[in-house]
């Protein structure tokens, strides 16, 4: 039997197909391709994101400022002589920008030296040449080195590079009037020496005299150093936290909205139970619970990272515990919400169908598509950690001493605030600009991300 072809038996019925593509096809016209043609072309979400965040100027200030601070904090130290621990025994108590006494005298030798060495400008309760030492300084790629055989405490050692021969020389300070006495011609070598050998010290000469701009406190300790490290520790301490709220968060409220059911109603009541815990006495619980152990794996550990976390302290690794136990329940709410209203759309249906196993699909489709909630909070909780870290410093939890913190800035200024109120007012300032702009920015990015907020 003959088969017959359906198109065979429908032939006389279709037209012919150029003649069809020739009557209902004709070329655009000129105008026709004008309004056709693109007038923008098309941008990324991220892109367009962006562009709404710069026109907020607001936010575009905020972000110009914590950028100045964020300079301040971490490039600012580079370029001062002092540190935040160092000590100097001729510079406390000084108001912003004042010079001690030997400060000034350093200031008159320099009108005679290019480079000078004080022994009270040291950091030190107590500085001095030791005598049988063999001192040592490079200039111009030149090493110097002298023999000292008796000690020295009061006195400045200068050098002047400007003669054909160097001259280096010391000085005795009379305590009256700061004049110089008693100048000794030092004779010096410039053949190298092994300056890691026993009696050998290299002398740490200065070209000028650095004021202290935001003042000294009772120990000696330039207040603008301290404050570069403590704006450093909180930053620090405030985005390494936030890091941690959306790891933990993101992962367990992923768990809950994909899964859904029993497991979520009872993720969800965890969530709830830990809402109802007060931080700060989880805080103080750690600290006396994990003082003893993490301070004995703090000094026993040859790591890298729990070297790092010993300077800190065992008060912020606390604060790092806290953060891991406790903050993280907002940052799970709102990605639980974002997983419940996109595990109903097509896209994860489809990945459901072909099999794929729910890790891929919360790794490669709900977490993806919940970035911009998730910079939103994270953004948000930066803030919130530096807050808390400097509301806990402020008590006395927080970072040891010598670290420090702007909120243990701030708890150190309060013993003198009527005497010295520009102590609190310098970090109290930078802490509030920090936490401002922060909040700011994150407000800023909310609206970038999401128009529909505003």
């Amino acid at each position: 039997m003959q088969k017959l072809n359906l198109f065979q038996l429908n032939a006389d019925r279709v037209p012919d197909l150029k003649e069809m593509f020739a009557a209902d096809f004709t070329p655009a016209s000129a105008e026709e391709r004008v309004s056709a043609t693109e007038s923008r072309k098309s941008v990324s979400y991220w892109r367009d994101a962006l562009r709404r965040f710069k026109q907020n100027k607001v936010s575009m200030g905020a972000l110009a400022l914590f950028f100045v601070i964020f300079l301040f904090s971490f490039l600012g130290p580079m370029l001062i002589p002092y540190n935040y621990a160092d000590q100097y025994r001729c510079s406390m108590k000084l108001a912003p920008g004042e010079f001690s006494k030997a400060e000034m005298t350093a200031k008159a030798a320099l009108e005679h030296a290019d480079l000078i060495y004080d022994t009270v400008l040291s950091p030190g309760s107590i500085s001095s040449l030791s005598r049988n030492t063999t001192y040592w300084f490079r200039h111009k790629g030149v090493t110097y080195s002298f023999y000292n055989e008796k000690t020295l405490g009061d006195v400045i050692v200068l050098f002047r590079a400007e003669d054909a021969d160097p001259l280096v020389y010391i000085s005795e300070k009379d305590a009256e009037n700061g004049v110089f006495d008693n100048v000794t011609v030092i004779a010096y070598s410039t053949e190298n020496i092994d300056t890691r050998a026993e009696n050998t010290a290299r002398l740490p000469l200065i070209r000028n005299v650095c004021p202290h701009v935001f003042g000294t406190d009772s120990a000696g300790r330039d207040l603008m150093a301290r404050c570069m490290y403590g704006g450093r520790v909180s930053l620090s301490i405030g985005i390494i936290a936030a890091l941690i709220v959306l790891f933990i968060g993101s992962l367990y409220g992923s768990v809950a909205g994909l899964i859904g059911g029993k497991v979520d109603f009872i993720m969800m009541r965890v969530v709830d139970i830990i809402y109802s815990v007060p931080d700060v006495l989880i805080v103080l619980l750690l600290q006396v619970v994990l003082k003893d152990p993490l301070q004995a794996w703090l000094d026993s550990s040859p790591s890298g990272f729990a070297r790092m976390m010993s300077n800190l302290g065992v008060g912020i690794v606390s604060i790092f515990i806290t953060f891991a136990c406790l903050y993280w329940v907002g940052m799970s709410r709102i990605v639980r919400g974002q997983v419940l209203q996109l595990k109903s759309q097509e896209f994860v249906t489809a990945a459901t169908a072909l099999g794929v196993p729910r890790s891929r699909i919360v790794k490669r489709h709900l977490l993806p598509n919940s970035v911009g909630q998730l910079v939103i909070a994270t953004c948000l909780q930066i803030p919130s950690a530096i807050f808390l870290e400097s509301f806990l410093s402020f008590l006395g939890l927080g970072v040891s001493i010598p670290m420090t913190s702007l909120g243990s800035l701030c708890s150190d200024a309060l013993e003198t605030i009527t005497l010295y109120p520009y102590r609190l007012l310098y970090p109290g300032i930078i802490l509030t600009l920090l936490v401002l702009t922060l909040n700011l920015v994150g407000d800023g990015i909310r609206d970038a991300l999401d128009p529909r907020l505003k």
